[in-house]
């Protein structure tokens, strides 16, 4: 039975991130995604790095997931589907981007290259993390706002 309920529940918050994506790539509103490219390979440091990221995006930022401001992802850029983003982001390595999109374009981007001198510092590690996607939420509230205003 436990099973059962955890599988429920498990359906029904893969549902309502879809249905968080879908929300706000059909009313055209800006959204942050943060996005954890990996290869094929990866080690303990980059596994412990994605974890802490996953984390502090998912379960701490769980109100704007949920609103579909805020998107993860984990990619990996050594499949074919995925190349783009190597020439997109220059990446050489595993790393964490964060983009502000609107419409598909991405407006902004950073990659938080510090990630890998304070993983095994959380605090550090959340206040960077979490300041660059509050930064990154600010400025598509901002776009929003101007939207309005321009109406």
């Amino acid at each position: 039975m436990r099973k059962l309920t955890g599988l429920l529940l498990l359906g029904f918050a893969i549902a309502s991130l879809a249905a968080s994506i879908a929300y706000a790539e059909a009313d055209g509103s800006p959204r942050v995604i943060a996005t954890y490219f990996h290869g094929t390979f990866r080690c303990q440091t980059c596994l412990h790095i994605e974890s802490l990221a996953h984390y502090d995006v998912t379960d701490v930022m769980a109100s704007d997931i949920e609103s579909g401001q805020l998107i993860w992802r984990s990619l990996n850029f050594d499949e074919d589907e995925n190349a783009q983003y190597q020439e997109q982001f220059k990446l050489e390595g595993s790393t964490l981007i964060i983009t502000l999109e609107d419409g598909g374009e991405v407006l902004k981007w950073v990659q938080l290259d510090r990630v890998w001198d304070i993983y095994d510092d959380k605090e550090a590690f959340d206040k960077y993390v979490l300041g660059t996607i509050e930064e990154y939420l600010i400025a598509g509230s901002e776009i929003v706002a101007d939207k309005v205003l321009s109406e």
